[in-house]
């Protein structure tokens, strides 16, 4: 074996729309290891864990930590990191590259770096975890323990698409974490939702993002088939409100902007993909 990785001795099932940054949390906790050493037994090092909110684990990593190999690290890779959320607007080049490494093909570590500069992540991450109230009395209620969600932590995403109710911003700085892993289950103990009036904007763009983050794989979306159609003051106004979300959400983000431009449009990505198709 090598001593390099300590094996792990337990590794937790994830659960729906589980983060990998969530998935560590839980492991670690039922390995009793602290961060430090839990990183060295998963990574051989101490690694940026803030990351694994949207970065995909690296084959060679994943795949050691599952009695089928890679196989079952592939699931992993495509259900609880944020490509599917970034695919339908890559180029052609990094779709391929994503498409033959979840075929198998092994992810070098310079392949690795290029999708993590297509992923963006560095220009649009929230710089703290978010929560829904009502998703943690679910969690808890179904599962015994609640969790990050993925959804939450998109960028623009401040209503539970789910709840419709808004988002709360945790005390989990993320933007300076090192190796600290903080499970949700320690940490969240407000589970009454503000009662508030919610933007019809802001919940169309959390449910568009969540169908993204389900169908991505599915879909490409090109910009100009989203500006086909638009006259000049609705480009200007698109423009406009994208600017505005932006400021208003400190949000700068090329998906955001491709989403305010369908809905502009009066329609949700969903309905702008399958109209393309038909």
């Amino acid at each position: 074996m090598n001593k390099r990785f300590p094996p792990i001795p337990q590794f937790v099932e994830p659960y729906p729309d589980e983060s990998c940054y969530s998935i560590l949390c839980r492991c670690m906790v039922r390995s009793a290891m602290s961060t430090g050493r839990f990183s060295q037994a998963m990574f051989g090092k101490q690694k940026y864990l803030s990351c694994f909110l949207w970065q995909p684990f690296r084959n060679e990593e994943a795949s050691r930590w599952f009695d089928d190999g890679t196989s079952r690290a592939q699931r992993y890779l495509l259900e609880h990191s944020c490509i599917p959320y970034r695919y339908p607007f890559m180029n052609k080049r990094g779709r391929l590259d994503i498409d033959n490494w979840y075929d198998g093909e092994k992810l070098s570590l310079g392949l690795y770096h290029g999708i993590t500069r297509d992923l963006g992540y560095r220009c649009w991450t929230k710089r703290f975890l978010y929560y829904c109230p009502e998703c943690v009395k679910n969690d808890r209620k179904n599962f015994g323990e609640t969790y990050w969600h993925m959804i939450p932590q998109l960028p623009g995403v401040f209503i539970c698409p789910a709840h419709a109710v808004p988002l709360e911003q945790s005390t989990i700085l993320m933007n300076n974490q090192w190796i600290d892993l903080h499970p949700a289950e320690y940490w969240l103990s407000n589970t009454e939702p503000r009662r508030e009036t919610i933007s019809y904007a802001d919940l169309q763009l959390a449910t568009d993002s969540k169908w993204m983050m389900e169908n991505g794989w599915k879909a490409e979306i090109k910009l100009g088939s989203l500006l086909e159609g638009l006259t000049n003051w609705q480009f200007e106004q698109a423009e406009a409100k994208t600017q505005q979300f932006t400021t208003q959400h400190n949000v700068k983000n090329e998906t955001v902007y491709h989403v305010l431009l369908a809905n502009m449009k009066g329609m949700s990505i969903s309905d702008f993909v399958e109209q393309k198709n038909c």
